[in-house]
């Protein structure tokens, strides 16, 4: 079973994809898939619960 992704990860995708550029780049350093990340960074097709909280957390 996948391990779900925390919002402090979904912080640190956007951090090191701001950083690297590059949505593989990001998931080889985090241990993700670069889908994975890309569709965080992105937040499309993400619950509506994730993208409030990736909010909250960025309006912090």
């Amino acid at each position: 079973m996948a391990r779900r992704v925390t919002p402090q990860e979904i912080v640190e995708m956007n951090r090191l994809y701001a950083e690297l550029g590059s949505y593989a780049a990001v998931g080889r350093k985090l241990g993700r898939s670069g889908s994975t990340v890309t569709r965080y960074v992105k937040l499309e097709g993400t619950p509506q619960i994730v993208k409030h909280t990736f909010k909250e957390i960025v309006r912090g």
